[in-house]
């Protein structure tokens, strides 16, 4: 009996670093995606570059880490005439972050209005039926009943793609 119970005891020691999982690192989480994203690339992307990429960011002011990515950092191959591809992660108190926003862009401003964060892009002139070089504004902030981001109407003439997603 004193056998078994040693040898239960000394199992249980030897799993329990394998049970007992390290917090994750909600920075590494992205980058794990992103390095899934990057696998078509031309170029190769070491971990630090892609964990470089990678920047704090504030999207819902609610306490918790986001993060933005800018392909910009990842090389030409990721912009053309409409800017480059910009991600943003959305923090959550516990698992990995989760991606709100991905889209190409040309500019960006980050403006705080009545207590929320808005995100001013522009984006390719098609988007508002002209051509390339015109200005296409569009505003997205995270709506969290709706959790998501969501395209904030505009009196002006501005992009009408609402999807915060676009396909790459």
């Amino acid at each position: 009996m004193r056998l078994a119970l040693a040898a239960a005891l000394a199992l249980t020691v030897a799993l329990s670093p394998a049970i007992a999982k390290s917090p994750v690192s909600p920075k590494a989480e992205v980058a794990k995606v992103l390095t899934r994203q990057l696998r078509g690339d031309f170029s190769k992307h070491s971990q630090a570059e892609i964990l470089a990429a990678i920047e704090p960011i504030d999207i819902n002011a609610d306490g918790i880490q986001d993060w933005q990515v800018n392909w910009n950092a990842f090389g030409s191959a990721w912009c053309g005439t409409g800017g480059c591809r910009y991600q943003l992660w959305l923090g959550r108190k516990t698992g990995a972050p989760i991606r709100v926003f991905d889209r190409q862009m040309r500019e960006l401003a980050i403006e705080k209005r009545a207590g929320r964060i808005v995100f001013v892009f522009d984006f390719h002139g098609s988007e508002c039926g002209g051509f390339g070089a015109e200005a296409c504004p569009g505003e997205f902030s995270w709506n969290a009943k709706r959790g998501r981001m969501v395209l904030l109407p505009s009196p002006a003439r501005h992009t009408g793609v609402s999807n915060p997603f676009v396909l790459f």
